[in-house]
């Protein structure tokens, strides 16, 4: 199964397991060989006397019947739990990059410093910047005494009538609209070269934490490094992936405990996605499961999650160990009248060390804990709770 998946699932009870032993009495040692025809006839009366004795013992004479450890069934309430793991993600990420080639010039944040949006992060060298926006502002001042001097020369040429040719007058009028012209071209240049001077200087698109930092002052940056890594851990979450053959089982609301790795604390959760798609690579659906409370932790931190898929008030278990079959043919062996008696059972076929039995069993069933060996039929009787607890 793939990392990431569904690792286990666990059925609570409260039931108690005991002891799976079948007690049996050992068989004592055959008589030693003699060398006489009269002590060879006396050790083989003597090894089947004890090996009858042996079996008059086993099957109830002399002692009873073999004692083997039983579970009293007590109905009870049930959690129906599905253990996953995953890691801790948050949806809100970005990736710092700078939209121009530069130098860069100061760092204002380290890794882990936590931002606000609009924080200042790092400046560039803005020094060439700069210089451009002081050659656009003198070219256009140039480009404006010279859109003065054409505005004058047509008013002159105006004031003189028709002592001005006609030549002359269109001249005046030539130059001045080149002159316009080129005050606009060199203001759009100025703006042009002033929307640049942001550009130097990122800020924080999110609040945030830095993850991390891989620029230094001094270094030449391209429009392709990423500069640093931020995400939001207030919108941590954990993600994981359910195997498909749970798919049809966790959905959207169901309770969760959350156990992050190195941390005894067990946090409340929530499934809050399920994935409409199951994964054909992996064969897994991905949800994700949110903290009641964020915690303070990293982002990527594994994490184990166990779903409650149900709950039963009154519900009867048995230990997995104790079925003597499985699917149709499950059954169960039970002590009854001091016999063993093979009973069918239907079980919810899930993944535990205890499985809930919905027929076949009632309350005060004895199961017997270890089926191995043990026929229909047999004549046993129950174990001590002392020996059975040992």
């Amino acid at each position: 199964m793939d990392q990431g998946k569904t690792d286990d699932v666990s059925v609570a009870s409260q039931n108690k397991i005991g002891a799976n032993s079948l007690v049996t009495v050992p068989s004592p040692d055959g008589a030693s060989k003699s060398r006489s025809r009269t002590s060879f006839w006396l050790g083989v009366t003597l090894v089947t006397g004890i090996s009858l004795g042996a079996l008059w013992w086993g099957f109830g004479g002399g002692g009873g019947a073999p004692r083997v450890a039983v579970e009293t069934l007590a109905a009870g309430p049930v959690d129906r739990v599905l253990a996953v793991s995953g890691r801790t993600e948050t949806d809100v990420q970005s990736d710092i990059r700078s939209s121009i080639a530069a130098r860069v010039d100061k760092v204002m944040v380290d890794e882990n410093d936590t931002v606000v949006a609009g924080d200042e992060l790092l400046t560039l060298d803005a020094a060439q910047q700069n210089s451009r926006i002081r050659q656009a502002l003198a070219a256009l001042d140039a480009a404006i005494l010279k859109e003065q001097s054409a505005q004058a020369a047509m008013e002159r040429a105006k004031r003189l009538g028709n002592t001005v040719s006609a030549v002359a007058l269109d001249e005046a009028e030539r130059d001045l609209a080149l002159a316009h012209a080129e005050v606009d071209r060199l203001e759009a240049a100025l703006e042009q070269a002033q929307l640049a001077l942001p550009d130097y200087r990122i800020t924080a698109p999110i609040t945030g934490r830095v993850l991390e930092r891989s620029v230094e002052p001094g270094d030449s940056v391209s429009i392709t490094d990423t500069l640093m890594r931020l995400a939001n851990i207030e919108d941590l979450y954990v993600a994981v992936q359910i195997d498909e053959i749970y798919a049809d089982k966790v959905r959207v609301g169901q309770q969760a405990w959350l156990q992050l790795a190195g941390r005894s604390e067990v946090l409340q959760g929530t499934v809050s996605f399920v994935a409409s798609e199951v994964d054909e690579q992996t064969g897994s659906l991905r949800a994700k499961l949110t903290f009641e409370t964020v915690p303070d932790a990293q982002i990527g931190l594994t994490t184990v999650a166990n779903i409650l898929i149900d709950r039963l008030d009154d519900a009867l278990t048995v230990p997995r160990s104790a079925l003597a079959g499985d699917g149709s043919e499950a059954a169960v062996l039970v002590l009854r009248n001091g016999e063993a008696v093979f009973v069918p059972i239907q079980f919810v076929d899930w993944p535990a060390d205890r499985v809930e039995v919905t027929s076949g069993l009632r309350e005060g069933d004895k199961i017997i804990l270890s089926p191995e060996g043990v026929q229909e039929g047999q004549p046993l009787a129950e174990q001590d709770a002392s020996v059975a607890s040992e």
